[in-house]
């Protein structure tokens, strides 16, 4: 399976959580583009891949939603148990292996927010998240904009998938740089049409808090958002591109898999 950098938060996760949760960006860029593309939440059937802070899984929860999270990371569960209690079914679970927690068709959305970029590969996963969900359901992620990582790794090659390692407030965190082109064609391949892609502007807020910064995010992109329906064939039927394969990916029967921990 893929490689997953997410261990980078291991002994800072708690850091990460205190920091994103009234972080500007966060809150005036990011999440208010995430929660643009959402479907009703009433009654859905949530996917909250990447829980961390459990900051989206209460707002799911908050407005209706039928919640199902996971992270890598037993701290990030922690955090989000402490968050929202029994409110919501939370386990720890690597988006680098095969979903065996969850059946085929379980959920109506698969939320995936700013966690997508710490995969090398996305096609394995991206299969998994259109295995789980109904034939009508949609998939809505955030991640760093190729452009942006790009120009900050200073690399050569725009069309390579690069590992990088950036200093942050609360220490070193690896992920991985990729073109849109390669985003799309995952995509694709798992069998998803693209929706919606926005390259997200701050809301007017973030001008009063952060003049500079806002500044420099309306002229240069920072994170790219998806949104994402199972595509259909001619005649009605759901179907990935050749190479896609239909249905449950390789061991990913229902039930829990080893080492995955559930938390209520």
């Amino acid at each position: 399976m893929t490689e997953h950098t997410g261990s980078s938060y291991q002994g800072i996760a708690q850091k990460y959580a205190q920091m994103v949760e009234n972080k500007p960006i966060h809150v005036y860029y990011e999440r208010p583009a995430v929660v643009s593309l959402l479907p009703s939440l009433t009654n859905t059937r949530v996917l909250d891949v990447g829980c961390g802070s459990g900051w989206y899984a209460e707002y799911l929860l908050n407005q209706g939603a039928k919640v199902t999270c996971f992270d890598v990371n037993q701290e990030f569960v922690n955090i989000t148990q402490s968050r929202v209690g029994n409110r919501a079914r939370i386990l720890q679970a690597d988006l680098a292996q095969p979903l065996k927690f969850a059946s085929d068709g379980e959920f109506d959305l698969v939320v995936c927010p700013l966690v997508m970029h710490y995969l090398k590969d996305w096609e394995e996963p991206l299969c998994e998240f259109y295995r789980v969900l109904q034939p009508q359901g949609v998939l809505v992620f955030s991640t760093h904009h190729p452009f942006m990582d790009w120009q900050l790794s200073q690399k050569e090659d725009y069309f390579a998938v690069d590992l990088l390692e950036d200093e942050w407030e609360i220490g070193k965190v690896q992920f991985y740089r990729r073109p849109l082109t390669l985003i799309s064609q995952n995509l694709n391949s798992a069998g998803f049409l693209i929706e919606r892609l926005l390259e997200p502007q701050p809301t007017g807020d973030y001008y009063q808090i952060h003049p500079e910064e806002c500044h420099r995010l309306t002229k240069n992109p920072w994170f790219l958002v998806i949104r994402a329906c199972k595509r259909r064939r001619e005649g009605g039927k759901e179907g990935r591109s050749e190479g896609g394969k239909e249905g449950r990916s390789e061991g990913g029967k229902e039930g829990r898999s080893e080492g995955v921990k559930e938390h209520d």
